[in-house]
C-alpha cells in the first residue's frame, strides 16, 4: 500500500516546480524569472506587466519599448530576430512540460482511484475530476501562446497541491480498506491464507507497475524540463548579447536571476 501512496504522488512534486520555472538533475540546476507576462498575438510578441505592454516585437521585426519604435542597426536587428524566435520557442516548450506533469498527475490519481474504488466509480470520477480541474486551472496561466509567470507562482503558492493531493490518495486507500478489510479479516481467521495471499499479490503487482510506470514518465518529464533549462539560458545569453548591442533595451531584460 505504501507503494501505491508513493506512485500516486510522484506527480505532485513534478507540478510543483512549473511556476518557478526550474529544472533540476544530477547534472544540471536551471533557475531563471521572468519579468513580465509573454503573450504570442497577431502583431507580435509582447512582454507586458500589470496590463501594461512594456515590450513588443512585431512579425515584421520591429521593436517598440513603451509604445515607443525603436531605431536598430542591421547587428542589432539580427540579435532581436534570433532572441524573438529564442522567446517563442520557449512557450510550446514550457507548455509541453506543464502538460505533461498534469498528465502525469491525473493518470497517477485516475489509477488508483480506479484500482481502489472499483465498487465506488462515483468517488473515483470525482477524484479524477478535481485532479483535471487543478489542470485546466495551471493552463489559464501557460499554454503556448502565453505565459504568466507571477499569477502562476501566485497560484501555485496559493494552492496545497501535495497536501490535496496526499488527502485524495489516503481517502481511496482508506475507503478501500473499509470494504475489503472485513472480507479479508474473515479469510484469515477462517484459514483461507490463498485468498489472503492473492489478495497481497494483487496489491503489491499494482504498486509495483504504477510506480514503473510514472518513473518512466518522470524520465521523460525530466529530459523535457532539461531542454526548457538549456533554452531559456539560451535566452539569457542572446538577451545579454542585445543589451551589450541595443543599451536601452537593458531597462527591459525579460530575464532576471
Amino acid at each position: 500500500m505504501k507503494t501505491i501512496f508513493k506512485s500516486a504522488t510522484v506527480a505532485v512534486a513534478l507540478s510543483l516546480s512549473l511556476g518557478t520555472a526550474v529544472a533540476h538533475s544530477d547534472n544540471m540546476t536551471c533557475d531563471a524569472d521572468f519579468a513580465y507576462n509573454i503573450e504570442i498575438q497577431d502583431k507580435g510578441l509582447s512582454f507586458s506587466s500589470k496590463d501594461q505592454e512594456k515590450v513588443l516585437i512585431t512579425a515584421s521585426s520591429e521593436l517598440f519599448l513603451d509604445g515607443q519604435k525603436q531605431l536598430l542597426s542591421p547587428e542589432q536587428l539580427e540579435l532581436l530576430e534570433e532572441y524573438n524566435q529564442k522567446v517563442r520557442d520557449l512557450l510550446p516548450l514550457a507548455s509541453g512540460v506543464a502538460e505533461e506533469a498534469s498528465s502525469i498527475a491525473i493518470e497517477a490519481v485516475g489509477s488508483v482511484a480506479a484500482a481502489l474504488l472499483q465498487d465506488s466509480p462515483e468517488r473515483a470520477e470525482e477524484f479524477v475530476a478535481r485532479v483535471e480541474t487543478i489542470s485546466a486551472e495551471l493552463k489559464q496561466h501557460i499554454s503556448s501562446s502565453h505565459l504568466r509567470p507571477e499569477a502562476l507562482v501566485d497560484y501555485v503558492e496559493s494552492s496545497d497541491f501535495e497536501a490535496e493531493f496526499e488527502s485524495l490518495i489516503e481517502t481511496a486507500v482508506t475507503e478501500f480498506m473499509e470494504n475489503n478489510v472485513g472480507e479479508m479479516i474473515a479469510a484469515a481467521m477462517s484459514g483461507n491464507e490463498e485468498k489472503v495471499k492473492a489478495f497481497e499479490k494483487r496489491m503489491e503487482s499494482f504498486g509495483k507497475d504504477l510506480e514503473d510506470k510514472m518513473e518512466r514518465r518522470a524520465e521523460q518529464l525530466e529530459l523535457q524540463a532539461e531542454k526548457l533549462c538549456d533554452l531559456v539560458q539560451n535566452i539569457d545569453k542572446t538577451e545579454t548579447q542585445l543589451v551589450k548591442a541595443f543599451n536601452k533595451f537593458d531597462s527591459y531584460q525579460l530575464i532576471t536571476n
